[in-house]
């Protein structure tokens, strides 16, 4: 059953882009921590060993990641909000990416061609959930299900308090999922949204310098796909 859990949460970080087995790297280069991959506990706590333990100023963090279980990406975006640093995207910052270090970070530089791809938070798994559920055997139905609300309840109210925190509109994890996008997101396969430079200040994601912009959506394959989300018209 436990296996069968984690399985879930896993589906729901949205490995789709690294190749499967690939380790996370976290390296320091001057004034800059590189981090590249999944989300985990050992790179954040190798983040934090830096900063702590590092001779010089840490200011940036340039990342490049899938995402990762929702902790862990609250992990992360505590890190960059505590610590102040400034954020980095010169490829990709998708799923617990995007909802908790990009939307944590105060300032942000992007190459002109980033996909900052939102997938969606606690507020948003309940249908997930409930399918994943589903189409258990019936005799692991109940335990599973009393896990899954245990984890769900603690996630959800750190989400809450974390938004609170960094000042963020928690909608930023959920607007793509509105009724309006759904037959449109399903038919084209997307796994996600986006939002443009407009609408992630006006949810509370400012402070955005493009390199050689203007910034120019492109799907990242024909499997990792984008669609944009409007915010108050924008």
């Amino acid at each position: 059953m436990f296996k069968l859990f984690w399985s879930f949460i896993l589906i729901i970080s949205l490995s789709c882009v690294s190749a499967q087995g690939s380790e996370t790297t976290v390296n320091l280069k001057e004034n800059t921590v590189i981090y590249h991959g999944k989300l985990s506990p050992s790179a954040n706590q190798k983040l934090l060993s830096i900063l702590k333990n590092g001779k010089s100023k840490v200011e940036w963090l340039s990342i490049t990641s899938e995402g990762g279980e929702i902790n862990h990406g609250m992990d992360l975006g505590d890190i960059v909000h505590d610590y102040d640093l400034k954020l980095e995207v010169n490829e990709y910052c998708l799923s617990s990416c995007a909802n908790y270090v990009f939307s944590a970070a105060n300032h942000h530089r992007i190459s002109n061609h980033a996909v900052i791809g939102f997938h969606g938070g606690t507020t948003g798994m309940e249908k997930e959930i409930t399918s994943f559920i589903d189409a258990l055997p019936e005799e692991e139905q109940e335990s599973t299900k009393k896990n899954l609300e245990k984890y769900m309840k603690s996630a959800v109210i750190r989400e809450r308090n974390f938004f609170k925190k960094i000042g963020v509109d928690q909608r930023i994890t959920t607007l793509g999922q509105s009724s309006e996008y759904k037959e449109f997101a399903e038919k084209e396969d997307f796994i996600g949204w986006y939002y443009s430079l407009e609408g992630l200040a006006t949810l509370g994601v400012s402070n955005i310098d493009v390199v050689n912009p203007p910034w120019s959506y492109q799907h990242l394959s024909e499997k990792t796909k984008f669609f944009k989300v409007r915010v108050g018209g924008i």
